[in-house]
């Protein structure tokens, strides 16, 4: 099997030697490259071919954005933000990342950030599909063994308790099976993070979910880890579904708690 070939970008030497040390504890991949800043790193990306790259995103010289700007979204290899700073990730999701993880980074969470994206690159790139088949087979078989939790995709109660079907409420649509949130008949874009939370909720109507649930659920973090995430992807489904943000109708804060989705 042709190992998953990551390139790590961090103007900390330390963190790069942290996410080394954490690949090495994951079959499959290799380091084939490290960078302290956007500047080498876009050199590094023409040179090296990188299946997937760990991206810090405040940098000294060009940040982790800048980067992604210069290179083209669309022209990027898969991105795993990796960074301490939480509130940056509407953006990195809005730039097409295929995760965003906070620092601590644990081995867990980075084996399931590149799981998605070895998945990304197979769906996009044929001719990896048998290579990347074996690195997501072993990486299943390593988190079994480790942490199991669910995908962001597909947040573990409509996988296994929920019947996939449509959502509505106001003027909203959702469509579990397809993926596809309408508001008055108008197609509403949401980070990949922001419909998974959306279909956590609608799927567990009138339920608190605690932002501890929701940040292990989805993103994968374990209990203990505080972060804003899970309140700025609230903001975003008000900012788009609510008919007032200010007075959210559907999407209820439960103080100190979480959040509570009502349809009426």
């Amino acid at each position: 099997m042709t190992a998953m070939r990551v390139l790590i970008v961090d103007d900390e030497p330390l963190a790069r030697q942290r996410l080394r040390h954490l690949l090495a504890e994951i079959p499959g991949t290799e380091v084939v490259g490290e960078c302290g800043d956007g500047t080498d790193a876009a050199k590094a990306i023409g040179d090296l071919a990188p299946d997937v790259i760990l991206l810090d995103v405040q940098m000294r010289e060009m940040g982790g954005f800048a980067l992604v700007e210069t290179i083209g979204a669309g022209r990027m290899p898969p991105v795993v933000f990796v960074t301490a700073h939480d509130q940056f990730a509407l953006r990195a999701f809005d730039v097409s990342a295929v995760d965003y993880l906070l620092k601590p980074v644990q081995t867990p969470q980075l084996a399931r950030a590149l799981q998605r994206a070895a998945e990304r690159r197979r769906a996009t790139d044929p001719a990896l599909h048998g290579n990347l088949r074996a690195l997501l087979d072993t990486v299943r078989t390593m988190l079994g063994e480790t942490a199991a939790a669910p995908t962001a995709a597909v947040p573990a109660s409509e996988s296994s308790t929920v019947q996939p079907g449509i959502v509505t409420f106001s003027d909203v649509v959702v469509d579990l099976r397809a993926h596809i949130v309408h508001r008055n008949g108008v197609a509403i874009a949401l980070s990949p993070r922001g419909y998974a939370l959306l279909a956590t909720l609608v799927t567990r109507p009138g339920e608190v979910i605690t932002r501890s649930q929701l940040l292990r659920e989805i993103w994968g973090y374990s209990s203990d880890v505080m972060s804003r995430t899970v309140d700025m992807h609230i903001m975003e489904l008000r900012r788009k579904l609510e008919v007032d943000p200010a007075k959210p109708r559907h999407f209820h804060t439960v103080r100190k708690t979480g959040y509570r989705f009502t349809a009426g």
